[in-house]
Order: C-alpha cells, then sequence, then structure tokens
C-alpha cells in the first residue's frame, strides 16, 4: 500500500496585544455584555480559548432521581442505585414543580428534554411576577414560537430536543412546571461574577438582536472548511509532506499569532475499513514556544473528529467535507512560535 500524500493548510492570525494603562483597568472592571454579545458567543470560537474570569462557572439543573444522597452523618450514599431520572424536581409548590432555581447574573445557554409534552413550563427572572417564558414544554422545541425558530438552534437529535436560544438574567431565575409536562429535563447555564450586567431576556425581541440570531443560526446551518473571520492579518501557509517511514515532519510559524483553521486533503486513502488504520497509525502533533513535547497529539482522524476512518460530516469547528478536506477550526494562540507536524 502506498504511502499517503498530504497537503496541510493552516490558516494563521497575527496577534498584537498592547497593555497600556486603560486595558489593565478594564481587565478588572465588571463585565457589561448585550443580548447581541451573548448571541455572538454561541459561534465565536475565539472566545473560547480565553480562560473564563474567576467565579464564572458552568452548572446544570436536571431531572436526576433525587432519592439518590450522601449522608455526612453516616459517611454513606443512600438510595445510590435510584435510577428515576426522567421526573426528579427540586419539591412542589401547589400544582406547580420547582424544576430550577438560580442565582445571577447568569445565563441559560441549552434546554434540552428526551419528551417533552404539552404541560407548561414557565421561567420566571429577576423576580418579576409574570414569566418571561410560558410555553407547553414541546413548544421551545418545536420551532413554532419565537425567538425558539431557528432550526440550528433549536432542533432535535438522536431523539434528543436542543434549544440553544440563550436566556439571561441579573438577579435570579426559576422555572417550574405544571401538567403533563413529559420527562426528561436539562438545563444548562454559566453563572457570572458578581458585579457582572447582564440583560433580562424577553421574547420580543429587537431588531438587533433578531438579526444577531440570525446570523448564528446562518453560520451554524453552513459549516465548512472556510470560515469567515473578524478583522485582518491573516495568513495562509501550505506544506506538501509525503508521510512515509517515522519521520516528522510539517510547518513552523515563527511569529506571534493564533492558528485559526487548519486544513488537510490525504491522497492515496484506502477505502473502508482499511482507511482506519491509515488514519490512525498517521498522527498529527502540535508544539507551542519551544516545547520539547507537544501540547497536542492525536491520531490523524481523531483530530478531525472522524473516527473511526473518514466519515464525512460538517460542524462549526471540525468536519470531513465529501471531497476529502479535514478541517478544524478551533482557535489556538501561542506566544513566540508553532510548529504543526505530521507523522506516520
Amino acid at each position: 500500500m502506498r504511502k499517503p500524500r498530504l497537503v496541510l493548510v493552516a490558516t494563521t492570525t497575527i496577534v498584537c496585544v498592547f497593555l497600556g494603562s486603560d486595558r489593565l483597568s478594564s481587565a478588572v472592571a465588571a463585565e457589561r455584555l448585550t443580548y447581541v454579545d451573548l448571541i455572538g458567543r454561541l459561534t465565536d470560537l475565539e472566545h473560547l480559548a480565553t480562560l473564563p474570569a474567576p467565579g464564572e462557572r458552568c452548572a446544570q439543573w436536571s431531572s436526576y432521581d433525587r432519592r439518590s444522597t450522601y449522608d455526612p452523618a453516616s459517611d454513606k450514599y443512600v438510595a445510590w442505585s435510584a435510577n428515576g431520572d426522567g421526573s426528579g424536581i427540586i419539591r412542589k409548590e401547589g400544582d406547580e414543580l420547582v424544576f430550577a432555581e438560580i442565582d445571577g447574573p447568569a445565563v441559560i445557554w441549552r434546554i434540552w428534554s428526551a419528551l417533552a409534552k404539552e404541560g407548561h413550563v414557565k421561567i420566571y427572572l429577576d423576580g418579576a411576577a409574570e414569566p418571561a417564558v410560558d410555553l407547553p414544554f414541546d413548544g421551545y422545541f418545536n420551532c413554532k414560537n419565537e425567538p425558539f425558530t431557528r432550526p440550528a438552534l433549536v432542533h432535535t437529535t438522536a431523539r434528543g430536543r436542543n434549544c440553544y436560544v440563550p436566556i439571561s438574567f441579573q438577579k435570579s431565575c426559576k422555572i417550574t412546571a405544571k401538567g403533563d409536562w413529559g420527562r426528561y429535563y436539562h438545563f444548562t447555564y454559566t453563572t457570572y461574577p458578581k458585579g457582572t450586567i447582564l440583560p433580562t431576556f424577553k421574547r420580543d425581541l429587537s431588531a438587533a438582536e433578531s438579526k444577531a440570531l440570525d446570523e448564528a443560526n446562518k453560520m451554524l446551518s453552513n459549516p465548512g472548511p472556510f470560515m469567515p473571520r473578524r478583522g485582518g492579518g491573516e495568513s495562509v501557509n501550505k506544506v506538501f509532506l509525503q508521510v512515509s517511514g517515522d519521520e516528522l515532519s510539517g510547518l513552523g510559524l515563527d511569529h506571534p499569532g493564533a492558528i485559526t483553521t487548519i486544513r488537510a486533503k490525504v491522497d492515496d486513502l484506502p477505502p473502508s475499513p482499511d482507511d482506519r488504520t491509515v488514519l490512525r497509525e498517521m498522527t498529527l502533533r502540535i508544539y507551542w514556544d519551544g516545547e520539547e513535547t507537544p501540547s497536542v497529539w492525536a491520531p490523524f482522524g481523531d483530530f478531525f473528529g472522524t473516527a473511526a476512518g473518514a466519515n464525512p460530516y460538517l460542524s462549526l469547528p471540525c468536519g470531513l467535507t465529501e471531497d476529502g478536506w479535514w478541517y478544524c477550526h478551533w482557535y489556538m494562540p501561542f506566544a513566540k512560535q508553532a510548529r504543526v507536524m505530521v507523522q506516520n
């Protein structure tokens, strides 16, 4: 079998950092985020490369079986085998069930259910007497109720109902249900440091907010190997490699910057299932700033998310096109230099 021939393309952005007194003072100031800012984070891979602010944390309320508890007095787990994970709640208040209680400032990023029905689920924000959202639980996922209508943000996958429209609030959130709401729920959210200023979500969005949701929906609906980036200063580095023996070869980047895209195309890749062996034995490594051992080491196919073998798919950060282009858009910054290497 011939050794694969590979073209490796890395797109980089030159990064310049200026730390003056204004920048330093703003770094410790309270963050103020608009709803458009929050929508932007649905597709902002660069933001994922930044460290969370001190005090920022991700958490989730779910319908797990509350009978499973830990008893600190006896240092034992109670009813640890309880497995009724479809209907767990915090408590009952009259004829309503309390699903979640969250202290702000925070953003709910994802609502999920495996079986959403017609019973209403209400979301109360910032102490308001009336809910910001009051819909049949199915109404969060059926793309019939604004702003939960964009199919890339609201969709069903493997029977899981998903809603990724951000729901932000400043002080508090309480989620309740009434009637036959179904079974199974997740509310995944981020809480931000005290002092962070967030808008209180309302279903009646402004024109700018609706446009931002439309743009996020478009971007998530049409992923691929070429991704628009903000600003300029990008450079494209391309190298052709004959991956043979155990030689380590690739390309080097000798300047501060960030890798924004890696694209690759492999010639002479055998058909399935023999491609699985080739894509596992060929590895991709990335070294930052003079490292002797790589920070990234992965089988080639695994790095692009297709293992086992070459399985075409498209997503925002990674994918493999039908015509054989592997791509990765994860934002990877470095201070001095980077090396992207392939080895058989």
